[in-house]
């Protein structure tokens, strides 16, 4: 299938958005027997909460019942990510200023604890707190060590693509107002560099020799915390002559938040189903463990592997709101802006 920029790049937004979606439901499940008992042997779309969920997750899962949140619904995370893409849209750019005032507003609506809001994580309650003790955005970020703010510049390397400078300046800027971690901020980097060469036409069996090309450039080259994050991006499976269930692929990871896990595992799904946006994602989703996040990155590899033509339509017709997505990823994708 032959595919355009434009279309790559809204496939990386819209693809982490249904991501997020699409975990959701059925997020946090570290027994997969008790996941396939609640769902069935495979989870192949958008799905409700269990609000009798029996494991040690099933509070999380019963509070975002009664919060409202159904088949379809964005996370927490996927929110600050549909904020970040209204905000570029808006602007035509990224607006440091105009993201951060939309955050502020977010943040009054929770109250710091990991129960509020649709779930607030760890890197989001530690900003929350120092935001609240009066800190300034340049200082309130989080030293946990979660994806979120790779999911979220996921938004910026669909603005920024072809021109990287302005990309490694956004995402310095906006990566570490949740994640100041130098490790863990250039681990999300990294990731959102990779996005940016697949929609700039890599193929992902390019990713390699592209990246170890730009560990050596003078502009993205200092950002990369190590070589060896730099050039993960290839399947490291794909020269062991043995055969594995890609679903059990993240275990050998680790299924939990640490970004260290839940990126290599992404980059695995990229490399195995280059071309095929459903059974990618999907199986991230039946993986277990911190599908919701491990989904929203193979969802963002995958969208620009394949570009938003590449994405079956039942994942955009059922995600909320996932028309008006469309149309904001597209904007951000030509760099028309939207009002």
């Amino acid at each position: 299938m032959t595919t355009t920029r434009e279309d790559r790049a809204a496939g990386a937004i819209m693809g982490a958005l249904i991501g997020d979606a699409l975990g959701l439901g059925c997020h946090w499940y570290y027994e997969l027997d008790a996941l396939r008992q609640d769902y069935g042997a495979w989870v192949d779309g958008y799905r409700d909460q269990q609000p009798e969920r029996a494991d040690r997750f099933g509070d999380i899962a019963r509070f975002r019942h009664n919060q409202g949140l159904r088949a379809g619904d964005l996370s927490q995370t996927g929110q600050m990510i549909a904020m970040l893409l209204e905000s570029v849209a808006a602007v035509g750019a990224y607006d440091e200023r105009d993201y951060t005032d939309r955050l502020d507003e977010l943040f009054e609506t929770l109250d710091g604890t990991a129960m509020s809001g649709r779930f607030t994580d760890w890197a989001v309650r530690d900003t929350w707190a120092n935001r609240n003790a009066g800190k300034p955005w340049a200082e309130a970020g989080s030293k946990a060590d979660t994806s979120e703010a790779a999911s979220r510049a996921t938004v910026l390397a669909a603005r920024y693509s072809a021109d990287t400078g302005q990309l490694v300046d956004a995402l310095n800027c906006n990566i570490r107002l949740t994640h100041r971690d130098e490790y863990i901020a250039g681990h999300s980097y990294t990731f959102a560099i990779v996005v940016a060469q697949l929609i700039e036409a890599a193929r992902p069996d390019e990713l390699d020799s592209r990246m170890s090309a730009l560990f050596r450039d003078p502009v993205t080259g200092p950002h990369f915390p190590s070589f060896d994050i730099a050039d993960q991006a290839k399947d490291p499976l794909r020269a062991l002559d043995i055969e594995i269930d890609p679903v059990d692929v993240p275990r050998i990871y680790g299924l939990a938040c640490t970004i260290g896990f839940l990126v290599p595992a992404a980059y695995y799904f990229l490399q195995r189903f280059p071309d095929d946006f459903e059974a990618a994602v999907l199986s991230a989703v039946n993986s277990g463990g911190n599908n919701m996040a491990r989904a929203t990155l193979t969802g963002a590899l995958v969208g620009a592997s394949v570009g938003l033509s590449g994405i079956p339509q039942r994942f955009v017709d059922g995600l909320a709101g996932g028309a008006g997505y469309v149309e904001l990823a597209r904007a951000v994708a030509a760099n028309t802006g939207v009002d």
